[in-house]
């Protein structure tokens, strides 16, 4: 406990070091790209785009304002998704500042999930200009928006602790969670609404801590028929599950790494 204490005040007190790791992840992400950064607004509109000409005369009847319904659950799962999965490999792609520069190895994965947030505050400007030009009215919800996103990053850097310390010594980790980011992306209601599923499934859902963070961000920006405070309790069961796991994991082999990356 001592020792988990420490290096929590250690990030903080390497808060620069932490900002320049998160404009390094952003600027390296887009640096051969024509665009740029213009793709943090053009990825999630072109990705509504594909769902909503495939899939609008299934659900569209069934989900009012399905625009807004898909980019709300894009952007929300694109937050969780591209900084966890780029998080699988903080340790090894900076293995040369942690062999020689002593500092919390953890600060890596939790800068690459602040790459993902800053992404994502850009990522509203195209779901605002859908909400405002399809007339849809805002949610009175939307001051819970804060602890939405803060409940879905906590959740992230769990995960992204986990994943990040599992591959050091289990390379295939990286391949084995592709496939199980892509199989949870089906499995979160991004396209889909949840009431077409068998009741059993529905029981199911509440056990997949993504579908509580999209459902509270569409009850934060327009749907505020959703029931709020059931998925305010399980997000926040889920977000203090995955942080407490994650940094045990990363706790616990922490001093191991070095010898591995």
């Amino acid at each position: 406990m001592v020792r988990s204490l420490q290096e929590f005040s250690e990030i903080l007190r390497y808060k620069e070091l932490l900002r320049n790791l998160v404009a390094r992840d952003i600027k390296k992400r887009y640096k051969r790209s024509t665009l740029g950064f213009l793709w943090v607004m053009l990825d999630p509109l072109l990705m509504m785009l594909v769902f909503y000409i495939i899939f609008s005369g299934l659900f569209g009847k069934t989900v009012g304002n399905y625009t807004a319904y898909v980019i709300t659950g894009i952007i929300m799962w694109q937050l969780f998704a591209q900084g966890t999965k780029v998080s699988s490999m903080a340790f090894i792609h900076n293995r040369n500042l942690i062999s020689k520069i002593h500092l919390p190895t953890a600060i890596f994965p939790i800068a690459i999930v602040g790459s993902s947030v800053a992404h994502f505050i850009f990522s509203l400007v195209p779901l605002f200009i859908i909400i405002l030009f399809s007339g849809t009215i805002p949610s009175y919800y939307i001051p819970l928006l804060p602890v939405t996103i803060a409940l879905i990053v906590i959740f992230s850097v769990g995960i992204s602790l986990t994943i990040s310390t599992l591959t050091v010594f289990f390379h295939d980790v990286v391949y084995i969670y592709d496939v199980i980011l892509i199989g949870w992306m089906y499995l979160s209601a991004i396209f889909y609404p949840v009431t077409i599923l068998p009741q059993k499934l529905q029981i199911l859902m509440s056990l997949n801590p993504l579908y509580h963070y999209i459902s509270l961000f569409r009850a934060c920006i327009y749907d505020t028929t959703l029931p709020i405070i059931e998925h305010l309790i399980f997000g926040t069961a889920f977000s203090i599950i995955s942080f407490a796991i994650g940094w045990t994991i990363y706790h616990q082999n922490r001093d191991k790494i070095i010898f591995y990356i």
